[in-house]
């Protein structure tokens, strides 16, 4: 191991491995040292939905999902597709399509493409089912299917109640461990390195730089500025002291622990969500199927004898009541494989971070239930869900505004010149990642920056304004 790098990285999860990258192919800055606890993209990473989508409520959002789409498609050429991006989209489904009028103006006002409405008794053979392969469904934008008998038609297994179905089309699903690997290979060829400790310090100077007049001219004068001069890791080795004056914090759920580091704190809660990952031997969900978002609220289906077990313990009386809409379901795999992923991201209370979170024994029976509303053959899996079941969870890293923050770590007087970040990636870390990497690398490498930099920045916090027009937005079509 080096004594110095020009770079490091704090956080080997898919944000901070893409960062790397990008930081190799586009600014040649090779002498990268990548720093975790863990093994690569084994912690947060790991625990992926697999997907990706530029249906997003805001405007930025959906320029850095649609940038994040343009580089995996050069990379999938590169690599000859080896993270397997598709494009079947993503499916919203409703029982009650009088709740879209508000959704579906408020999407209408973005660039996220032509909005195609399917109305019943149509003749309209524009509409183009779900695609197996990504060269087969290059739609853009989005069908809105109110026709009874097409939403039976593309997607048999849904329940007879829903009666509408957002199609969105730029949209699909990758391996998330296979892109992270591909780009953690390729930054290893260029030059970076991986070092599996625990950064336990940023050492930060104060420097002497001289300021200059409006008119561009310098003066006498110095101002003191902060700048980072050092990482401080320990491994099985012991305590070493890097030397570097760029430093990256993509520390994902911990991302505050190390702004700490430097006497800051980020704007940034973690929220604890849970999946499960099973067998579908019974064929339930067809294999070429969208990723699907159940958008209604519901009360969990559970028999009398259960809803009084439930309702008689305080600690699981919730489960009984009304809970928020956002079941997902996705197959995993191709078409010979037979495994399902279920989520539910209905928890939205904030916890400090845990490296081995505890999760629910009863979700998996919680989250078949729920599904089983959109899909009735899910019933044939209550109390009998197909081994092995992989029951697992990660954290929602998120701003309340829902969008990531990736640039400069502090501003005005929290400011540390060579200290960044990228993270809050609430829930779209893997998708995000290649444009969350790219950007991350133009403000370390003092790059020209897009469009969409500064609102993804700690600036935004500057515009109190701006700030509650985002967190209205972002509660539109969340999952």
């Amino acid at each position: 191991m080096n004594s110095a790098y020009d770079v490091v990285i704090c956080g080997a999860g898919s944000a901070g491995v893409a960062a790397a990258y990008y930081l190799a192919i586009n600014h040649q800055i090779t002498n990268v040292l990548i720093v975790d606890k863990h093994a690569p993209l084994s912690q947060t990473s790991a625990k992926s939905g697999e997907n990706i989508r530029n249906w997003w409520p805001t405007q930025p959002m959906i320029d850095l999902a649609n940038r994040s789409f343009e580089l995996m498609e050069e990379l999938m050429l590169a690599s000859k597709n080896v993270f397997n991006l598709e494009r079947q989209g993503y499916a919203y489904v409703t029982e009650d399509p009088s709740i879209l009028s508000g959704y579906l103006a408020h999407y209408r006002s973005l660039d996220v493409g032509d909005l195609r409405i399917h109305e019943p008794d149509q003749f309209d053979l524009q509409y183009e089912p779900p695609a197996s392969t990504y060269a087969d469904n290059r739609i853009a934008g989005a069908d809105i299917l109110l026709d009874p008998w097409v939403i039976r038609q593309t997607f048999p297994h849904f329940s007879q109640n829903v009666e509408a179905v957002i199609h969105a089309r730029r949209a699909g699903s990758i391996s998330a461990q296979q892109l992270g690997q591909y780009l953690l290979q390729e930054a290893k060829i260029w030059g970076a390195h991986f070092e599996r400790a625990t950064v336990v310090d940023v050492e930060v100077v104060d420097v002497k730089v001289d300021v200059e007049t409006t008119d561009g001219a310098d003066t006498a004068d110095k101002a003191t500025v902060k700048q980072v001069s050092a990482v401080i890791i320990q491994n099985t080795q012991g305590i070493h002291r890097i030397e570097t004056r760029r430093f990256v914090n993509a520390a994902g759920p911990f991302a505050n622990h190390i702004a700490q580091m430097l006497g800051q704190a980020l704007p940034i809660t973690n929220v604890f969500q849970q999946k499960i990952a099973f067998q579908d031997p019974l064929r339930v969900i067809p294999r070429n199927a969208p990723f699907t978002i159940f958008m209604d609220k519901q009360q969990v289906n559970w028999s009398p004898e259960e809803r009084r077990f439930l309702a008689d313990d305080p600690t699981l009386a919730w489960m009984v009541g009304e809970l928020p809409g956002g079941v997902h379901i996705k197959p995993e795999g191709g078409n010979d494989s037979t495994w399902l992923k279920l989520g539910w991201a209905y928890n939205q209370l904030g916890e400090e971070p845990l490296w081995e979170p505890n999760v629910n024994e009863l979700f998996p029976e919680l989250l078949m239930r729920a599904a089983s509303r959109l899909v009735p053959q899910f019933k044939h899996y209550f109390n009998n869900i197909q081994q092995p079941l992989v029951h697992y969870g990660g954290y929602y890293t998120k701003t309340e505004e829902n969008l990531p923050l990736i640039g400069p770590m502090g501003v005005d007087e929290n400011f540390v010149s060579g200290a960044y970040m990228v993270g809050a990636l609430s829930g779209f870390g893997t998708m995000m990642s290649c444009a969350a990497g790219e950007l991350l690398a133009k403000w370390v490498a003092h790059s020209a920056l897009p469009a969409y930099a500064n609102i993804f920045s700690l600036e935004r916090y500057a515009d109190p304004e701006l700030i509650d027009v985002l967190k209205a937005q972002a509660k539109v079509g969340e999952l």
